[in-house]
Formats: C-alpha cells, sequence, structure tokens
C-alpha cells in the first residue's frame, strides 16, 4: 500500500466552528489553497508580495507540503493578502470579529487515495476501515511532531528536564534531520565532535544564532550554557517541549493498551512502535472514547489510578520526576497539559474502489473523513493498512 504518491493523493480541508460573515468586521479571513509548499513559506511570499507584515498574519496550523490543503488565515482589515502564486493561491473568504485562534478550528476534512494494492489488499483494507467506523482507532500523535527529534532519538526537552544543559546545548549546536543533505549532516557531525572547542568550531557554525551562542560560550565557558539555551525563541522551545509530551502521552495510551483484552498490532512512528487495536474490550473502549488523557506537566490532573501506574512507569524508566518539570532555568516557555481523546471514532467515512491510474493492474482506494482538530489523519490511515505501507509517510 502507498500513500501520497502525488500530492492530489491527501487533500485536506480546515472546517472552522464559524462561517466568516460578509459584513465588515476588524479581520479579513482568506483560504489559503497549495500544493508543494508549507504554510509558513508560503504566507511569507504572500506577505511580501501584499506588503503585509508577517507578524500581522495568523493561522490556526501548519500544513503538510506533500499534500493539496485548504486552511485560512487572517489579518487586520485594512490588509489585502489576496495573491496568487506558483503552486499556491490565497482567496478572500469573509470577516472576523478577532484574529484565527486554534480554538475556532473544529477539525479538518480529508480525502486520500491509497495506492498499488492487490484485489485482496484493497479488500482486507476495507474490512479494516469498516471496522474503524464503528470502533475509531488509537488518536496517538504521528510523526510529523517528531520532527525535532534526531537520529538517535535523544529528546532535547527531557535533557532539560534532567538539567544536562551541556549535552542538550550540544545536541542543538549538532542536531541534523534523518533528511538533511549529506553536507549539512556532515557539518553537524563535526560540530559535535568538535564541542568544547569553541574556537574550532566557529567556521562550522554559520547560523546567526549559533554565532551568537558561540560568543557566550567563549566568554564563560559551560558557566554560558544556560544564557545560550535562553536565547532559543519561546515558539521554537515549546516545540521542543510538545515532543516530549507527545511521545511520553503516545508510550502511556501503547502501554496501557497492551494490557488490555484485545486484538491489537504494531503501528511504527519514528520514536517507536506503538500498539494499535483492531478489536477491543467494549468497555474498555468506551472508557477511552470518554476519557482524555492529559499530557505530562506540573500541572496536570492526576490520571486514573490503572493509566496513572502506567504512566509513573514510563517517568521511571526515563528516569525523569514530575516536578522537574518545572524548567526555571528556561523563562521562555513551560509545559502546559491538555487533553487529547485517547481514541476517535472519524465523522462521514466514505471509501470506494477504484482503478489504480498510477500503478496498472492494482487497486486503489479513494477515502473520505473528518476528524477533530489534532487528530492525525496518517495515523488513521496507518490503522487502516494495519501499520504496513511499502513507503514511508511523509
Amino acid at each position: 500500500m502507498r500513500i501520497k504518491t502525488a500530492p492530489d493523493d491527501f487533500r485536506v480541508e480546515e472546517v472552522l466552528h464559524f462561517a466568516p460573515a460578509k459584513k465588515e468586521a476588524p479581520f479579513r479571513v482568506f483560504l489559503l489553497e497549495k500544493e508543494g509548499w508549507n504554510t509558513a513559506d508560503a504566507v511569507q511570499e504572500a506577505a511580501k508580495a501584499c506588503g503585509v507584515p508577517l507578524a500581522e498574519i495568523r493561522s490556526v496550523g501548519k500544513k503538510d507540503r506533500h499534500a493539496h490543503t485548504v486552511q485560512h488565515v487572517s489579518v487586520p482589515a485594512k490588509y489585502d493578502l489576496a495573491y496568487e502564486g506558483k503552486g499556491f493561491v490565497i482567496r478572500f473568504a469573509g470577516y472576523s470579529t478577532a484574529h484565527l485562534v486554534p480554538a475556532v478550528l473544529k477539525g479538518n476534512r480529508f480525502s486520500a487515495t491509497l495506492r498499488d494494492m492487490t484485489e485482496a489488499e484493497a479488500g482486507r483494507c476495507g474490512a479494516r476501515l469498516a471496522e474503524i467506523a464503528a470502533r475509531g482507532f488509537a488518536n496517538y500523535f504521528d510523526d510529523q511532531r517528531f520532527g525535532n527529534v534526531g537520529e538517535k532519538g535523544e529528546f532535547f526537552a527531557e535533557m532539560l528536564v534532567k538539567r544536562r544543559f551541556g549535552p542538550a546545548l550540544r545536541k542543538y549546536f549538532s542536531f541534523r534531520h534523518p533528511d538533511a543533505p549529506l553536507p549539512l549532516k556532515k557539518r553537524k557531525a563535526q560540530v559535535a565532535a568538535l564541542w568544547g572547542k569553541w574556537e574550532e568550531m566557529a567556521p562550522l557554525c554559520p547560523e546567526p544564532l549559533l554565532k551568537q551562542m558561540l560568543d557566550i560560550l567563549r566568554r564563560k565557558g559551560e558557566g554560558g550554557y544556560r544564557a545560550c539555551l535562553k536565547l532559543i525563541s519561546a515558539q521554537e522551545m515549546g516545540l521542543y517541549f510538545s515532543a516530549y509530551q507527545s511521545f511520553l502521552w503516545n508510550e502511556t495510551l501503547s502501554r496501557f493498551l497492551s494490557k488490555q483484552p484485545g486484538e491489537f498490532f504494531s503501528v511504527p512512528v519514528k520514536t517507536g512502535d506503538l500498539v494499535q487495536y483492531k478489536t477491543l474490550d467494549e468497555g474498555v473502549l468506551s472508557r477511552l472514547l470518554a476519557e482524555p488523557l492529559h499530557t505530562a506537566a506540573p500541572d496536570m490532573p492526576p490520571h486514573a489510578s490503572d493509566i496513572g501506574d502506567v504512566f509513573s512507569s514510563v517517568l521511571f524508566e526515563r528516569g525523569v520526576r514530575l516536578s522537574k518539570f518545572r524548567l526555571k532555568e528556561v523563562e521562555q516557555a513551560y509545559f502546559s497539559s491538555f487533553p487529547r481523546a485517547c481514541a476517535v471514532i472519524p465523522e462521514n467515512m466514505q471509501w470506494k474502489r477504484e482503478e489504480d491510474a498510477l500503478f496498472p493492474g492494482k487497486t486503489a482506494l479513494r477515502v473520505d473523513f473528518f476528524l477533530p482538530r489534532g487528530s492525525y489523519a496518517t495515523m488513521m490511515l496507518k490503522s487502516a493498512g494495519e501499520g504496513g505501507f511499502q513507503e514511508p509517510l511523509t
């Protein structure tokens, strides 16, 4: 089974809790439709072309470049962001009384084409989709949440929680995405090998922020670690914190499920395999659908005793304590807990078989469905394929 073989194979459209008004209001709302662009780059090009300050533009989420996506952005009414670029277009949709914030997003409509299947595979996938339509799927965070996790699976935020500021900063200087170009990987590996030799590292660190940090390290040595960490923006630091929280949330739910009666299979994600259910005790399923699981933070409410025991064992194995999540040494960001549904049933899900236009002699499935805000369509599709794809989801 293949997914996202072509951009049009994966379509996403945001659904807001309100419809932009026709009557003038303090903010304009636009629809950004794109293929082959990430949200930030498309918005940046339009902002520059239209003379709109980037700081005045808001969106409620980032959308994958490897898809055909439609999303909303807002600007103060005095600006016009209507623009057409190569691969994207921004159209006026209406007015709003306030800037868009994540809470106004109800969810997303998806249309995905699953390709390169035999008739038998398509039949099994269709049967799984019927099961998911009836009983849902475990609502894990998917790989998109872990883009800042390196090749060794180390979590920058966990290093901070453990007060390992030196290793954390070394990781920050030397991080290389698994898909990064080979020259960049080699340069970052050299930085890691030279850690502590600030003068020798300088030619290998042309990035402005890293140069600023190196100036501090030259003057203060190890005593400058915390000062360097404080230079990381609140937005970027928040992404590191979110990735770590998401990992702990996934691990807790996966281990809890593994102890329940039912039929399961493994779903691979960047941070390790997760337990997805095929069948599940009805009482447990009802609970998963009704009771959210909170992400890890000092202000989180207590879990139910059974899932709380699982969460505590995950923290113990990682060598961390919840009280240590209060990071006074890093003032620009903090861990904040929020509830997330453990299981989700897609709405309005439909699917049909068709001849695969890209793989002659094979069968494709077109699947349409709606998911609430925060749920990952790729995780639902991994569940439909029982964890198996011929190529990684991107």
